[in-house]
């Protein structure tokens, strides 16, 4: 039976005002790679493959009537595209390649108005030094002021601070709103040994019920270099050392 399969691919960026945003240095290549070479070698098994990634993400450089791009911008965006394609069809394999962005912004606000409302709401206050900690981390998580980010920020504002907030994982909703697909996904850690990359991508694996995780180790990715391992249920199953040996890995235990 013809596979409907879902790539997800480069980074994902987080709103900070009207123009600004934070995001990440992944590119989309391997995404990229991935469904290019699903579409040259296994395009008569395909049914429908879904490419979900940011508008300046690499895209796949071949073309076929069975690709659909669907551009999303945030982790927000990913998740709601994740969960219309997977309600409305049988997806298969969900092959999470994308560099989901673990913060976003939560508010602006200068240092200045920061601290003249954490001056007034303990001024003349006898706290206890608990007390004290506990107000002051009260009104920073949750300031009555903040500088509006409806419109561009001024360039000329002076000590701007942006709260972060941790943005949902992605990995964790897939086998949650659709438990037959079969997930894959990948763990980027940097300078660790194998050992700890291979007991995390374990872990990260067990928790979202993942068929694999492959992982990374950002020091040993470039220069035409990619060392990886498809970390499953016997532990590492395979190793890779490209991009292109990844992509054909993917083809293996996939069709």
């Amino acid at each position: 039976m013809k596979k409907n399969i879902i790539i997800t691919a480069g980074p994902t960026n987080e709103r900070l005002d009207a123009v600004m945003k934070i995001t990440n240095m992944s590119t989309g290549a391997l995404g990229a790679k991935i469904a290019d070479d699903f579409i040259i070698n296994q395009e008569n098994e395909i049914n429908r493959l879904y490419y979900l990634a940011t508008k300046l993400s690499r895209r796949p450089n071949v073309s076929s009537a069975k690709l659909e791009e669907i551009t999303i911008e945030s982790t927000d965006d990913l998740i709601n595209a994740l969960k219309k394609i997977l309600l409305n069809n049988k997806i298969d394999v969900v092959i999470h390649s994308a560099a989901v962005g673990d913060y976003k912004g939560e508010y602006s606000i200068t240092a200045r108005m920061l601290a003249e409302e954490i001056a007034c709401k303990i001024y003349n206050k006898n706290l206890s030094l608990e007390a004290l900690n506990e107000e002051i981390l009260a009104i920073i998580r949750n300031p009555e002021t903040t500088v509006s980010d409806e419109h561009k920020i001024s360039s000329y504002e002076k000590d701007l601070m942006f709260k972060l907030a941790l943005t949902p994982k992605v990995i964790g909703e897939i086998k949650k709103i659709s438990p037959s697909t079969d997930l894959i996904g990948f763990k980027l850690l940097d300078g660790v040994s194998k050992e700890e990359l291979i007991e995390v991508a374990t872990k990260l694996r067990e928790k979202n019920l993942a068929k694999y995780i492959i992982a990374n180790d950002l020091s040993k990715i470039g220069s035409g270099r990619h060392k990886a391992y498809f970390v499953g249920e016997q532990g590492v199953e395979y190793t890779c050392e490209t991009k292109d040996e990844i992509a054909k890995t993917l083809r293996k235990v996939i069709f």
